[in-house]
């Protein structure tokens, strides 16, 4: 009986480290918006926010998604062309998706800026909730990545 009481304050233990780890990996995984970091290549996702700022004006994404016939990733990494074929986005049920390898998009260590395009013509403005925004001396506000 002494031995199974000693084991309870080690399973206790290991089991508030794991929560703790799977919580660290949750908030990593949050803490960058409209990407995933894949390792070798950058996932852009688009459609996974409930609202979406284009021109000043709020629309509610699900409302207008019908509405939208490409979304493409523009940022200095090609030099903010919006029509570029190698950056336009795959539907994936209600997201957009584009893989695109680390090389083509810089080197190791740089920091990136991009925005989605919806139509080609159409500029979101990143969310207030996304952490990896960066508002520069023009005013402008993009989303950033990491390479």
């Amino acid at each position: 009986m002494w031995r199974s009481l000693l084991f309870l304050p080690v399973l206790v233990c290991f089991f508030s480290l794991s929560g703790l780890q799977a919580q660290a990996t949750i908030s990593k995984l949050n803490s960058d918006f409209g990407y995933t970091d894949k390792g070798d290549s950058i996932e852009f996702i688009f459609g996974q926010q409930q609202k979406i700022t284009v021109s000043g004006v709020e629309v509610i994404l699900s409302k207008r998604i019908n509405e939208i016939n490409e979304v493409n990733v523009a940022g200095d990494f090609n030099d903010w062309k919006p029509d570029i074929p190698k950056f336009q986005m795959n539907k994936a049920g209600s997201l957009f998706k584009l893989t695109i390898n680390k090389g083509t998009l810089g080197k190791r260590g740089e920091t990136k800026q991009f925005k989605f395009v919806l139509n080609h013509k159409y500029w979101v403005e990143p969310p207030e909730e996304a952490q990896n925004k960066f508002t520069g001396k023009d005013k402008n506000t993009n989303l950033t990545l990491k390479l």
